[in-house]
């Protein structure tokens, strides 16, 4: 919730529930980033490359980080 209030405006944040249906763009999301594993964290680029994908948690810190470099 931090990283929202802090990056509001700036960056689109997507949470896709793998337990309701999802919609199209976000299905496309699940075929190409998820691994079959939770949490999944995933930040896209504006051209849409991944700067970070991983399974597990990660780090409020690191995904700021990365945030900070492309802004």
């Amino acid at each position: 919730m931090s990283l929202y209030e802090k990056y509001k405006g700036r960056v689109h944040f997507v949470v896709v529930d793998l337990d309701v249906k999802r919609s199209p763009a976000q299905q496309d999301l699940v075929k190409k980033y998820y691994t079959g594993y939770i949490p999944h964290v995933v930040v896209l680029d504006a051209k849409g490359n991944a700067l970070h994908n991983s399974a597990g948690e990660v780090e409020e810190s690191e995904i700021s980080r990365i945030l900070d470099k492309v802004l």
